[in-house]
């Protein structure tokens, strides 16, 4: 109980260092955004250890449908709109996802020929060397 406590207190602090930096900003950024990109970097970089987060989000992502649920009831306060533009808000939900789905595949390719060509690069160097 005692980690899990240390875990969420460790993500507070970055949604705190997010609010603030929000505040900060001449402009208007959310600051739950500048939070999660902040703990992404401190994850990805190594300043901050998984063990340090990994059980608080555990939690999180077991009660996830739980968290969700305010914003689809807060939605019901405006069917009669979300009802006159049904066919728009599907449409635009297709072709987000189709476009979604075609910059990560192109994403993917790109980084995969990359990836292909340094290793192939690579190989080269490392024959040349054993000569």
């Amino acid at each position: 109980m005692k980690i899990w406590l240390y875990n969420i207190f460790t993500i507070f602090c970055f949604v705190v260092l997010g609010r603030v930096i929000s505040m900060l900003l001449p402009v208007e950024f959310p600051s739950s955004i500048i939070g999660l990109l902040l703990l992404f970097v401190a994850l990805s970089s190594g300043m901050l250890k998984q063990k340090y987060v990994e059980k608080a989000c555990e939690q999180l992502n077991r009660h996830i449908g739980i968290l969700f649920v305010p914003a689809g009831v807060a939605l019901m306060g405006y069917f009669e709109l979300v009802q006159q533009n049904l066919v728009a808000l599907i449409m635009a939900g297709l072709i987000g996802t189709v476009a979604i789905f075609f910059a990560v595949g192109h994403t993917y390719c790109y980084l995969n020929r990359a990836s292909a060509g340094k290793q192939k690069a690579t190989l080269t160097k490392q024959q040349g060397d054993d000569k």
